[in-house]
Protein backbone atom coordinates (compact mmCIF):
# COMPACT_ATOMS: atom_id res chain seq x y z
CA UNK A 1 0.00 0.00 0.00
CA UNK A 2 3.16 2.34 0.88
CA UNK A 3 4.65 1.76 -2.32
CA UNK A 4 1.45 2.65 -4.15
CA UNK A 5 1.59 5.67 -2.83
CA UNK A 6 4.57 6.28 -3.31
CA UNK A 7 4.26 5.44 -7.25
CA UNK A 8 1.43 7.52 -7.15
CA UNK A 9 3.08 10.70 -6.07
CA UNK A 10 6.07 9.98 -8.59
CA UNK A 11 3.72 10.04 -11.91
CA UNK A 12 2.12 13.58 -10.19
CA UNK A 13 5.54 15.03 -9.53
CA UNK A 14 6.36 14.40 -12.97
CA UNK A 15 3.18 15.67 -14.44
CA UNK A 16 3.84 19.01 -12.71
CA UNK A 17 7.12 18.81 -13.91
CA UNK A 18 6.39 18.84 -17.30
CA UNK A 19 3.22 19.25 -18.81
CA UNK A 20 3.69 23.30 -19.05
CA UNK A 21 6.40 22.00 -21.83
CA UNK A 22 4.08 19.59 -23.53
CA UNK A 23 1.25 22.88 -23.37
CA UNK A 24 4.71 24.82 -24.31
CA UNK A 25 5.61 22.99 -27.58
CA UNK A 26 2.48 23.27 -29.01
CA UNK A 27 2.31 27.54 -28.67
CA UNK A 28 5.68 27.88 -29.92
CA UNK A 29 5.55 27.42 -33.77
CA UNK A 30 2.78 30.08 -33.82
CA UNK A 31 4.78 32.29 -31.75
CA UNK A 32 7.98 32.06 -33.86
CA UNK A 33 6.20 31.99 -37.02
CA UNK A 34 4.29 35.66 -35.96
CA UNK A 35 8.09 36.66 -34.96
CA UNK A 36 9.49 35.52 -38.17
CA UNK A 37 6.62 37.27 -40.21
CA UNK A 38 7.17 40.46 -38.21
CA UNK A 39 11.12 40.17 -38.94
CA UNK A 40 9.85 40.43 -42.67
CA UNK A 41 7.72 43.74 -42.66
CA UNK A 42 9.64 46.60 -43.83
CA UNK A 43 10.45 49.20 -41.21
CA UNK A 44 10.51 53.00 -40.93
CA UNK A 45 13.82 53.81 -39.39
CA UNK A 46 13.77 57.75 -40.12
CA UNK A 47 11.16 59.86 -40.84
CA UNK A 48 10.89 63.68 -40.71
CA UNK A 49 9.66 65.46 -37.00
CA UNK A 50 6.43 63.39 -36.56
CA UNK A 51 4.77 60.53 -34.59
CA UNK A 52 3.26 59.36 -37.56
CA UNK A 53 2.15 60.23 -41.11
CA UNK A 54 0.44 63.59 -41.41
CA UNK A 55 -3.52 63.08 -42.10
CA UNK A 56 -2.75 65.33 -45.65
CA UNK A 57 -0.64 62.44 -46.95
CA UNK A 58 -3.34 60.08 -47.07
CA UNK A 59 -6.03 63.00 -47.91
CA UNK A 60 -7.13 64.62 -50.90
CA UNK A 61 -4.64 65.82 -53.69
CA UNK A 62 -6.49 69.44 -53.06
CA UNK A 63 -7.69 71.50 -50.25
CA UNK A 64 -7.73 75.14 -49.64
CA UNK A 65 -6.40 76.59 -46.43
CA UNK A 66 -5.52 80.21 -45.44
CA UNK A 67 -6.52 81.58 -48.95
CA UNK A 68 -4.15 79.35 -50.53
CA UNK A 69 -5.10 76.59 -52.94
CA UNK A 70 -2.62 73.73 -51.70
CA UNK A 71 -1.82 70.36 -53.70
CA UNK A 72 -0.16 67.14 -52.57
CA UNK A 73 2.00 64.44 -53.89
CA UNK A 74 3.43 61.43 -52.90
CA UNK A 75 5.84 58.91 -54.33
CA UNK A 76 6.48 55.37 -52.49
CA UNK A 77 9.30 53.03 -52.21
CA UNK A 78 12.33 55.46 -53.87
CA UNK A 79 15.54 53.98 -54.49
CA UNK A 80 16.77 57.13 -53.78
CA UNK A 81 15.88 60.26 -51.57
CA UNK A 82 16.77 63.19 -53.50
CA UNK A 83 14.80 61.57 -56.90
CA UNK A 84 12.24 60.32 -54.72
CA UNK A 85 11.49 63.70 -52.94
CA UNK A 86 12.05 65.73 -56.89
CA UNK A 87 8.93 63.10 -58.25
CA UNK A 88 6.84 63.67 -55.15
CA UNK A 89 7.24 67.67 -55.58
CA UNK A 90 6.83 67.38 -58.70
CA UNK A 91 3.62 65.35 -58.68
CA UNK A 92 2.13 67.91 -56.43
CA UNK A 93 2.94 70.61 -59.01
CA UNK A 94 1.61 68.68 -61.98
CA UNK A 95 -1.61 67.97 -59.90
CA UNK A 96 -1.87 71.98 -58.98
CA UNK A 97 -1.17 72.99 -62.49
CA UNK A 98 -3.58 70.43 -64.02
CA UNK A 99 -6.65 71.71 -61.30
CA UNK A 100 -5.66 75.15 -62.47
CA UNK A 101 -5.63 74.62 -66.07
CA UNK A 102 -9.69 72.71 -65.38
CA UNK A 103 -10.81 75.82 -63.06
CA UNK A 104 -9.33 78.42 -65.47
CA UNK A 105 -10.87 77.03 -68.34
CA UNK A 106 -14.11 76.60 -67.29
CA UNK A 107 -14.13 80.19 -65.87
CA UNK A 108 -12.84 81.77 -69.26
CA UNK A 109 -15.42 79.97 -70.85
CA UNK A 110 -18.46 80.93 -68.42
CA UNK A 111 -17.22 84.24 -69.25
CA UNK A 112 -16.84 84.17 -73.06
CA UNK A 113 -19.40 81.92 -73.75
CA UNK A 114 -22.27 83.79 -76.29
CA UNK A 115 -25.03 83.25 -78.59
CA UNK A 116 -22.75 83.42 -81.59
CA UNK A 117 -20.15 81.90 -80.68
CA UNK A 118 -18.91 78.46 -82.17
CA UNK A 119 -17.27 75.87 -79.97
CA UNK A 120 -14.50 76.20 -82.19
CA UNK A 121 -14.77 79.68 -81.97
CA UNK A 122 -14.80 79.67 -78.42
CA UNK A 123 -11.94 77.17 -77.62
CA UNK A 124 -9.53 79.51 -79.67
CA UNK A 125 -9.60 81.78 -76.71
CA UNK A 126 -9.85 79.93 -74.11
CA UNK A 127 -7.51 77.83 -74.61
CA UNK A 128 -5.25 80.51 -75.08
CA UNK A 129 -6.44 81.86 -71.65
CA UNK A 130 -5.97 78.95 -70.06
CA UNK A 131 -2.08 78.90 -71.62
CA UNK A 132 -1.65 82.53 -71.00
CA UNK A 133 -3.03 81.65 -66.88
CA UNK A 134 -0.88 78.52 -65.91
CA UNK A 135 2.26 80.61 -67.40
CA UNK A 136 1.83 83.48 -65.10
CA UNK A 137 1.24 80.87 -62.57
CA UNK A 138 4.69 79.56 -63.12
CA UNK A 139 6.37 82.61 -63.39
CA UNK A 140 4.67 84.33 -59.90
CA UNK A 141 6.11 81.29 -58.13
CA UNK A 142 4.75 78.06 -56.74
CA UNK A 143 6.15 77.50 -53.30
CA UNK A 144 6.35 74.30 -51.25
CA UNK A 145 4.06 74.06 -47.99
CA UNK A 146 5.22 70.95 -46.15
CA UNK A 147 7.01 67.95 -46.68
CA UNK A 148 7.34 64.52 -44.92
CA UNK A 149 9.67 61.89 -45.68
CA UNK A 150 10.49 58.28 -44.81
CA UNK A 151 13.35 55.72 -44.89
CA UNK A 152 12.50 52.52 -44.78
CA UNK A 153 14.73 49.29 -44.54
CA UNK A 154 13.44 46.29 -46.22
CA UNK A 155 14.63 43.38 -43.89
CA UNK A 156 14.22 40.84 -46.80
CA UNK A 157 16.22 42.69 -49.37
CA UNK A 158 18.52 44.57 -46.60
CA UNK A 159 17.54 47.82 -48.75
CA UNK A 160 16.78 51.21 -47.80
CA UNK A 161 13.63 52.92 -49.71
CA UNK A 162 12.71 56.34 -49.40
CA UNK A 163 8.94 57.50 -49.50
CA UNK A 164 7.77 61.43 -49.65
CA UNK A 165 4.69 63.69 -50.00
CA UNK A 166 4.96 67.14 -50.70
CA UNK A 167 2.96 69.80 -50.74
CA UNK A 168 2.95 73.14 -52.82
CA UNK A 169 0.30 76.12 -52.94
CA UNK A 170 -0.46 79.20 -54.57
CA UNK A 171 -2.25 82.23 -52.67
CA UNK A 172 -5.43 83.09 -54.04
CA UNK A 173 -4.68 86.67 -54.99
CA UNK A 174 -1.44 85.26 -57.26
CA UNK A 175 -4.28 83.23 -58.85
CA UNK A 176 -6.70 85.97 -59.46
CA UNK A 177 -3.39 88.19 -60.65
CA UNK A 178 -2.29 85.19 -63.06
CA UNK A 179 -5.82 85.64 -64.16
CA UNK A 180 -6.33 89.00 -64.67
CA UNK A 181 -3.54 89.26 -66.94
CA UNK A 182 -4.42 86.10 -69.16
CA UNK A 183 -7.52 88.04 -69.18
CA UNK A 184 -5.68 91.51 -70.55
CA UNK A 185 -3.90 89.79 -73.08
CA UNK A 186 -7.52 88.02 -74.33
CA UNK A 187 -8.78 91.39 -74.23
CA UNK A 188 -5.37 92.90 -76.81
CA UNK A 189 -6.27 89.54 -78.64
CA UNK A 190 -9.74 90.14 -79.22
CA UNK A 191 -9.14 93.96 -80.37
CA UNK A 192 -6.73 93.14 -82.78
CA UNK A 193 -9.07 90.59 -84.34
CA UNK A 194 -11.85 93.04 -84.27
CA UNK A 195 -14.02 90.68 -82.57
CA UNK A 196 -16.15 93.47 -80.33
CA UNK A 197 -19.01 90.86 -78.90
CA UNK A 198 -15.64 89.07 -77.47
CA UNK A 199 -13.92 91.99 -76.20
CA UNK A 200 -17.42 93.49 -74.43
CA UNK A 201 -16.75 90.30 -72.49
CA UNK A 202 -13.54 90.42 -71.45
CA UNK A 203 -13.93 93.61 -70.02
CA UNK A 204 -16.91 92.72 -68.02
CA UNK A 205 -14.44 89.66 -66.77
CA UNK A 206 -11.50 92.46 -66.30
CA UNK A 207 -14.16 94.27 -63.81
CA UNK A 208 -15.34 91.41 -62.10
CA UNK A 209 -11.53 90.31 -61.26
CA UNK A 210 -10.11 93.67 -60.36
Amino acid sequence: MKRAKLYTLDLLVICIVFLPYVCCAGIAPKQTALTVENHRRPVVVEKTGQDGRPNWTTKQTFCEQDGAFVYTGGVMGGADYALTLRLARSEATKNLLESIQIKARSEFSSAIHGQNRTESDLGRYVTDAVAWTVDNIKISGIRQHEIYCEKILDPISQSLKYSAWVQVEISRSDYVKAKTDAAQRLLEKAIQQKDEEAAQKVQKLLKRLR
